[in-house]
């Protein structure tokens, strides 16, 4: 892709300079020509214009560059009208006069920078809110700074990911459904391809806000019974294969986890039961992976590690359980403190941000990473390549599972063969 995308932009470069020469060599040609000769240089706004044209090229920021621009085409278009002054001066007297076209190029070009940029410099991440319900805000502001504190997720996207899902309050008793029907509203075939081939039936997934619940995997699975509590995610390792994160779990599970709810033992919380927030399949394909943001991404990092946490209680002996419940819940007390709403917003002075938003002179040969993710962003190559990620891990769950089954199999097979046959009694 970037060989082809180079060789296309080197020829494309090439015929216009050699139209240029052609038209040049024509423009000789004709009747009157003296012949050419060096003119004045142009005036101070044109000098000024194309400093800044050029400015824009060694800043990475994409408000800088489009500051850089909306003041060249200012410059530029002041000295057309002011009559295209020679240095040293800025007025012209005989070739002043209101070019129509110069003037509406430059409000089209001005109105395309300075809407983003203005927007850009306005925008505060601080004062998105979590639409949710009154009931729930309060537990959404606590799992967004828990959530941010693991990956940095800003509000924005924070509130794409817990708005695309359903709070429910569960009581002592009650299961989680893991698998529901799809919606009437068939999936746009940009993301057809991620679906399950079974069309008719879901996953569903879920995040503990509050409460306990007791997981009992399916029989042949190999893995035993264990409980998830607040912080947790409830079928993680379905939830990272639809984010593009295999594992050998996913590819041994022979059937449903059964979830069900737990007396909540825990005085601090609100809740006999459980709250939880749910996300469907179809509502983490459309919603998010396929947004512009980094919510995917954030929601990767957050499910992996709190996947982490929650395998590595199971790895501890069970005279230790007890020690990591008491830091696991100091932990929980000190990631869900109090975080001003601005976290995720710039920290460093405005001239600190437009000092280092320059690029070093090694950039122009090789140009850093850091040039390549504004581009990705604004084109959406980060979600193309994401979604590529997510769909070769499905390609490859599928062949991990087939070869997962096909080693219980021969193992079953072998424990079969291995088993002891009870001699036969014989008498001399």
């Amino acid at each position: 892709m970037a060989l082809n995308t180079f060789i296309v932009y080197s020829v494309s470069l090439a015929v216009l300079l050699v139209t240029f020469v052609l038209l040049a060599s024509w423009g000789t040609a004709q009747p009157g020509f003296d012949g050419w000769s060096y003119a004045k240089p142009n005036g101070p706004f044109w000098q000024m214009a194309q400093f800044l044209f050029m400015y824009s090229g060694i800043v990475s920021d994409v408000a800088f560059i489009r500051t850089a621009v909306v003041l060249a085409n200012l410059f530029i278009t002041a000295w057309a009208i002011f009559g295209v002054a020679s240095w040293p001066n800025i007025w012209s007297t005989p070739m002043a006069k209101v070019h129509v076209d110069q003037l509406v190029w430059c409000f089209a070009c001005v109105f395309v920078n300075a809407l983003p940029m203005f927007r850009q410099f306005k925008f505060d991440d601080s004062r998105k809110k979590f639409c949710v319900g009154e009931d729930y805000e309060a537990m959404a502001e606590s799992i967004w700074r828990e959530w941010w504190r693991r990956s940095g997720v800003p509000r924005t996207d924070f509130k794409l990911l817990v708005e695309s899902g359903e709070w429910l309050e569960l009581s002592p008793g009650e299961t989680l459904e893991l698998k529901s029907l799809v919606g009437s509203a068939s999936p746009c075939s940009e993301h057809e391809s991620l679906e399950d081939s079974q069309d008719s039936v879901q996953d569903n997934y879920y995040y503990i806000v509050q409460g306990t619940v007791s997981c009992v995997p399916a029989l042949g699975s190999g893995r035993k019974e264990f409980t998830l509590s607040s912080g947790y995610f409830c079928d993680a390792f379905h939830l990272m294969a639809t984010l593009g994160q295999t594992t050998v779990c996913m590819a041994m599970q022979t059937g449903p986890t059964t979830v069900t709810v737990l007396p909540n033992m825990n005085s601090d919380e609100e809740t006999q039961g459980a709250i939880v927030i749910k996300w469907t399949h179809e509502a983490i394909v459309s919603k998010i992976l396929n947004s512009h943001g980094f919510a995917p991404l954030c929601l990767k990092t957050v499910v992996s590690s709190a996947t982490l946490d929650s395998l590595y209680r199971e790895a501890v002996t069970e005279a230790t359980v007890d020690i990591y419940d008491m830091v696991e819940a100091r932990r929980k007390e000190l990631v869900r403190n109090a975080l001003p709403k601005n976290a995720a917003m710039p920290q460093r002075p405005f001239w600190k941000q437009f000092w280092m938003s320059h690029i070093s002179w090694r950039d122009l040969w090789e140009p850093s990473p850091h040039q390549r993710v504004v581009n990705a962003i604004t084109t959406g190559s980060r979600e193309i390549a994401f979604l590529r990620e997510v769909q070769e891990a499905r390609e490859s769950l599928f062949s991990m599972r087939q070869f997962a089954s096909e080693a219980l199999s021969m193992s079953t097979q072998s424990s079969q063969s291995a088993s002891p046959q009870r001699p036969m009694n014989s008498r001399s």
